[in-house]
């Protein structure tokens, strides 16, 4: 604090009395005490103060020797940066006379060369040495035209003899091209393979090799074409000899493709090797070969279209869908096997799927076939380009340009019009099959399915297994869709009829038992009647469409495993496009459940109901107002409950090896969920005692251990309305139910009773009185 600081602070006390000023004496030695302190402080530092000037003095002396240091380093660097500089600029010019020293080498090399190659290239066409003279006219035509003309204007001496060499070498080229083509074309007529293979060699030498390629191919087109035309000529022979008429056609087309694939993996190293691996030859060859290969396969197509009745058998499935169409716009029966009427009358035969079934596999392998084959180049190609090209972007469009070729050849279409065909055949062969099996379907005593499920899996699981082996995604997913298609019209709708008819319920009391009886002795016979025919085919197809249920989910997951094994490069929009038809199969399954669910309903209707009124009503006859010694009476006797579970336990026991552990399942919990309900409404009918709520407790508790016995199903969540119900009717009075009402608490169960139900259910106590449950707080 400065001197006039403290003086305008001393100013501003007030010292107008002793008191005033002694406090003002204490501030001052107070201040003074502070001010002393931070004065001791002060100089408690000087030491250290003093050692740090030092060593800054010290630290001075010693910069002024590094800043010398370093004004020497900074004129080593000019001067280095100088003599580099210097020296680049000599190495700049060494380069550059090293550069030109190379180019008048390189000039007098192709001077050189020039002569010889004008001088050995005349000796070799009048030789015949074909090769000896391309090899020089490659070199001649690899020089640099140019440069040979700014050599010849610099040495004006020798201006005369390079242009005759020019001269001379370009017109040696002209007749060695000519030369080469004439031998070459020799060399095919004579079938002379060796020749043709020493002349396509020569071409890239002269700068031809487009022209080398396409007489190569002709060539090759010629001979593989001729040696097609005869195998084709004895297809069915080879096939006889070979067992394997079956598949004559496919194996013919395998032969004709194997060929030419063989063309391409045979002649791949002596295209990179002669015609340069940065060029695209080989693509060339591809392209050329394509449209061979197209001509070729066409004609197989026509004679195998021709031999195995393609158009024919074709119009046979369209008429026969014409047909159905027809009879499912007039009626929704089953349609007829074997043969029908044309509208103009005369009598069909209609086609068996048999007779297409071997057509079938015969097709899908010729389109694998086909599919192998494009796997196949685009796989030569793509190994090519990346061996040969460095760059991606080279590489890309080499595979782009054979897409091009695929997308526009000949056999892209044919393999289409193949694989339509398939899908026609298919569908025909996969429907009908499944309307015979329908037709045919057969039930054996003991057996809980009949033949229908394993006959309709069996073919449609074959159908799918078949399109896999088409190698095409789009046919697979055509396959699965019509799958789910034909499961979700005929085979559900077979299913489902004889559900909609009900469960015929039999005889429900005793007197059209005895007429029934007393009619069939009439007759003389007793035999099974139609309602017994009609539950058993009911239960049968119950569970067929239960056990269905199982086999399509079976069927999906084994088809994933199938797809994802014959697809493994499959992309994510064929993923997607897989997930979906996949999913109509899901579909199919949730319709087939809903054929279940219908069928446990009218199982509902038909025969859980009527009989199960009857009996539930016998507990009004009994009486639940009980004494000591009519309970005991009671309990000695038959009870309800033991009625109530004899007559539960023969209706089930009638169903029991009847229906599939599934089915069975879901009838025991449709009873329950019935029991519960129609005995609740008899118990509301009531009146008890003390003792008659006890005995319904301990007959509640009865029932729901049997119900829990009959089945792997829980059934406690349907009885817990019941057994509450029963605790009410048996508390000892009404306070107690403050001990089991309380819904907020979670460890107890929770009250399926809503309040004014728990009243209704208390006045059915007549021990219990009417102000105790009004002032119930619920």
């Amino acid at each position: 604090m400065t001197d006039s600081n403290l003086i305008e602070m001393i100013s501003s006390w007030d010292i107008s009395s002793t008191e005033k000023v002694d406090e003002c004496l204490i501030r001052i030695s107070e201040k003074e005490a502070d001010t002393n302190a931070k004065l001791e402080a002060v100089l408690s530092k000087q030491c250290q103060i003093e050692a740090k000037l030092s060593g800054i003095g010290r630290a001075m002396a010693t910069l002024l020797t590094v800043e010398n240091d370093s004004n020497k380093l900074n004129m080593q660097i000019v001067n280095t940066a100088q003599l580099a500089e210097s020296v680049s600029a000599k190495v700049r010019r060494l380069d550059l006379a090293r550069c030109r020293a190379s180019e008048c080498q390189q000039r007098v090399h192709d001077l050189i060369d020039l002569q010889l190659c004008s001088q050995g290239v005349v000796k070799a066409i009048t030789e015949e040495d074909y090769e000896k003279g391309a090899g020089h006219i490659a070199r001649f035509l690899a020089m640099d035209q140019q440069l040979l003309q700014r050599t010849a204007d610099d040495v004006q001496g020798s201006i005369t003899s390079v242009s005759d060499a020019v001269h001379t070498l370009e017109e040696a080229t002209e007749k060695m091209r000519d030369l080469i083509s004439k031998r070459f074309d020799e060399a095919v007529q004579s079938d002379d393979l060796a020749s043709v293979e020493r002349f396509f060699k020569i071409f890239p030498l002269v700068g031809c090799h487009k022209i080398g390629i396409e007489k190569f191919c002709g060539y090759i087109c010629q001979k593989l074409s001729a040696k097609a035309q005869k195998e084709l000529r004895n297809t069915q022979d080879i096939a006889k000899a070979e067992r394997r008429l079956h598949l004559a056609y496919a194996d013919r087309l395998t032969a004709i493709l194997e060929n030419f694939a063989r063309v391409v993996e045979v002649n791949q190293p002596i295209i990179e090797a002669f015609y340069g691996q940065e060029s695209t030859s080989l693509l060339d060859m591809v392209t050329i070969l394509q449209k061979e290969c197209d001509i070729e396969v066409k004609n197989l197509l026509l004679e195998f279209n021709k031999n195995r009745q393609i158009q024919y058998r074709i119009r046979q499935v369209n008429e026969s869908a014409q047909r159905l169409n027809s009879a499912s716009a007039a009626s929704n029966s089953i349609p007829s096997l074997g043969h029908y009427r044309k509208p103009s009358g005369g009598s069909i035969d209609k086609l068996n799927p048999k007779d297409i079934d071997s057509i079938i596999a015969e097709i899908t392998v010729m389109h694998s076939r086909i599919e192998l084959y494009f796997r196949f180049m685009r796989r030569r190609l793509q190994t090519n380009a990346e061996t040969c090209l460095q760059e991606k972007e080279p590489q890309k469009n080499i595979l782009n340009e054979y897409e091009k070729v695929v997308k526009d050849c000949d056999l892209s279409r044919q393999m289409q019009e193949i694989l339509s065909t398939y899908l026609l055949f298919e569908r025909y062969f996969m429907e009908e099959s499944v309307l015979k099996a329908i037709g045919l379907d057969t039930f054996e005593t003991g057996q809980q399915c009949s033949s229908i499920v394993d006959d309709v899996f069996f073919i449609l699981r074959k159908s799918i297994r078949r399109s896999l082996t088409t190698q095409s995604i789009n046919g697979t997913c055509a396959v699965i869709n019509n799958v789910a298609s034909c499961l979700d019209g005929d085979f559900v709708s077979a299913l489902k009829a004889p559900l909609k008819n009900g469960y015929p319920s039999g005889y429900i009391d005793l007197a059209q038992a005895y007429n029934a009886i007393q009619t069939s002795l009439q007759q003389g016979k007793l035999h099974s009647s139609d309602a017994d025919r009609n539950r058993t085919n009911f239960i049968v197809q119950l569970n067929n469409a239960d056990m269905s249920t199982e086999y399509i989910e079976t069927l999906w997951q084994t088809m994933e495993q199938e797809i994802s094994g014959t697809f493994p490069g499959i992309t994510a929009v064929e993923r997607q496009l897989l997930d979906s038809c996949l999913t109509e199969l899901k579909n199919v399954r949730d319709a087939l459940k809903a054929t279940v669910d219908f069928g446990i309903q009218q199982l509902r209707s038909s025969a859980i109901r009527p009989r199960l009124n009857p009996w539930v009503d016998e507990f009004l006859n009994y009486s639940h107002h009980l004494t000591e010694e009519e309970l005991a009476t009671y309990e000695a006797g038959e009870t309800f409950v033991q009625y109530f579970i004899v007559q539960l336990d023969g209706l089930l026991n009638s169903f029991k090896n009847a229906l599939s552990p599934r089915n069975y399942d879901a009838l025991v919990s449709i009873l329950a969920t019935e029991v519960t309900n129609r005995l609740e409404r008899a118990i509301k009918k009531s009146s008890f005692n003390r003792l008659g709520g006890l005995v319904l407790d301990q007959e509640v508790r009865a029932l729901g251990a049997y119900l829990t016995g009959a089945t792997s199903w829980s059934v406690r969540d349907k009885m817990t309305r019941l057994s509450q119900i029963a605790t009410l009717l048996n508390l000892d009075k009404v306070s107690e139910l403050s001990e089991y009402w309380n819904p907020e608490n979670h460890d107890m169960p929770s009250w399926r009773l809503t309040p004014n139900e728990v009243r209704t259910i208390l006045v059915l106590r007549s021990d219990f009185r009417m102000e105790d449950i009004k002032r119930l707080q619920l």
